[in-house]
């Protein structure tokens, strides 16, 4: 594939720094464009350079603008907004889509300050609007109500959180430009003196299909074992709310589901003795199938549960479990049976 030259203006313009949420706006991106009627253009920072864009361009991208690499190694907060501008000021795109990243979210927001612009943060849904304005849906009210937004003024930029949207299938067969950029780019205003990793745990709990969680409604660390073993039966992935990752430390930092945690999109999520605070509630609104397990009739997790279990989890979990064991154990029994 030939680096070529940009010409013409983008209708669609999409950037994360981070590789998996990137992949997940074109998705997006590919959607708006085709309604649109207009190009899909993503902007790409990091190594490695050739392999990211030609699988930008086989998930949906008609032209990747990649930074060349002296410069993609030394970009931060300044660098991404300039890549940005410079490339909003070649492209004219109409719309502007950005990965809610810690770091996306304030280049967004200062890409739309400098050109003069609104910004929509944390946009659940997207979809062309009338005379080109871009219409979204965005949770409002700490996540109580979902407000529907048109927005005017071009081009039109959007926040969009990770796990949001599915990451496109590829396309082999599809056709792109890849063009390689030299910016401006500003001086680093900020030197970084060194870097320390945060432990984490071997599970990336985003990408886990079924996800048991546990709450302020356990009441020792030693009772973990309770919904481990929950977990165990069910093919499961232990999380927890913040007060048992942060507060108490009974579970890693990166097991967090909420707000400042993960979003995550299981097929089924089982709630154990979480209360459903919003900050929790908001990072797993996207499962398939919720259980709630909670002794407060009035928990607000009730509220987001396909199946509510009013009672206390040192009751219900363990027969639960025998349960499943019960059924796993039925069902190799007649798949033995039925290979004769």
């Amino acid at each position: 594939m030939s680096i070529q030259p940009a010409n013409g203006s983008a209708g669609v313009l999409v950037f994360s720094e981070h590789p998996d949420v990137a992949v997940e706006l074109l998705g997006i991106g590919r959607a708006l464009a085709d309604a649109a009627g207009v190009e899909l253009v993503a902007l790409h920072a990091g190594e490695p350079l050739r392999q990211r864009a030609e699988d930008a361009v086989a998930r949906g991208a008609d032209e990747v603008r990649v930074l060349a690499p002296a410069q993609a190694e030394r970009l931060g907060a300044d660098g991404y907004l300039e890549a940005l501008w410079q490339t909003v000021q070649e492209r004219r795109p109409a719309t502007v889509l950005v990965g809610s990243t810690r770091t996306g979210v304030e280049v967004a927001a200062r890409l739309a300050q400098r050109l003069g612009v609104g910004c929509a943060t944390d946009c659940i849904a997207l979809e062309p609007g009338a005379d080109g304005t871009l219409v979204v849906e965005r949770r409002v009210f700490g996540g109580h109500f979902v407000a529907r937004q048109v927005v005017h003024s071009a081009p039109a930029i959007a926040t969009v959180p990770p796990k949001r949207f599915e990451a496109p299938p590829r396309d082999d067969a599809r056709a792109g430009r890849i063009h390689e950029a030299t910016l401006q780019l500003p001086a680093p205003r900020l030197r970084t003196i060194a870097v320390e990793e945060r432990a984490r745990s071997a599970v990336d709990i985003s990408k886990a299909p079924v996800i048991v969680a546990v709450g302020r409604g356990l009441k020792r660390r030693e009772d973990l074992a309770l919904v481990e073993a929950l977990a165990e039966v069910l093919g499961a992935t232990l999380a927890g709310s913040r007060p048992v990752t942060d507060d108490l430390k009974w579970l890693p930092p990166d097991r967090k589901v909420g707000l400042s945690g993960q979003t995550v999109r299981p097929a089924l999520y089982v709630a154990c003795g979480i209360s459903g605070q919003i900050e929790h509630v908001v990072g797993m609104r996207s499962a398939r199938t919720v259980v709630a397990i909670n002794t407060d009739p009035k928990a607000p997790i009730h509220g987001e549960a396909d199946y509510s279990i009013v009672g206390d989890l040192y009751e219900i979990v363990p027969p639960l479990v025998a349960a499943c064991r019960g059924a796993r154990e039925r069902q190799a029994v007649a798949t033995l049976e039925a290979l004769g």
